[in-house]
């Protein structure tokens, strides 16, 4: 399974950490960035370099593509990630957006109503920023990463509820 993370400068990197670990464990995660050679400096102080630019990402390859939040005036305007969003959406990919990433999403979309909290509306997860772990939650279940519902459940006690629960032996 292959997961594209969309990155843009003064994105809010936290957002995503959680679901490109969780899609880590299913396949590849991408980083994707706008320009041909950018590194990108996140609102964390991060820098992290970019596997692909958006140019250069073909929707085909991709099972899901994510929409980070950060400075929403920068990703406005930007009709080559409008495209790859509407084209990703079309194909049925999993496409996720968080913070200014729903906003992004939904307007891509044709102006999508989407509710304040995390939600699934066909193969879109929408999320607001505090919600990063109910949005990985979402994303992980909609591309059928959990083995079961106990494995599910599993996961959600242990990042939700920060409850563990050995395994049995």
């Amino acid at each position: 399974m292959n997961t594209y993370i969309f990155l843009y400068p003064e994105t809010s990197f936290f957002e995503v950490n959680l679901v490109a670990y969780f899609m880590k464990t299913k396949g590849d995660i991408y980083i994707v960035a706008e320009e041909e050679h950018q590194t990108i400096c996140t609102n964390e102080g991060v820098r992290i370099q970019k596997d692909v630019s958006l140019a250069q990402m073909k929707a085909e390859n991709a099972d899901v593509f994510i929409i980070c939040g950060g400075e929403t005036n920068t990703i406005k305007n930007k009709p080559l990630l409008l495209k790859t969003i509407n084209r990703c959406i079309g194909e049925k990919k999993i496409v996720g957006g968080i913070c200014a990433g729903r906003t992004l999403i939904a307007e891509a979309a044709g102006d999508l109503e989407f509710p304040e909290s995390t939600c699934v509306l066909d193969n879109i997860v929408l999320s607001p920023g505090n919600e990063y772990v109910d949005f990985a939650l979402a994303v992980g279940r909609a591309a059928d990463i959990f083995t079961d519902e106990a494995d599910y459940q599993e996961t959600v006690d242990y990042f939700k509820y920060f409850r563990y629960t050995p395994v049995e032996e």
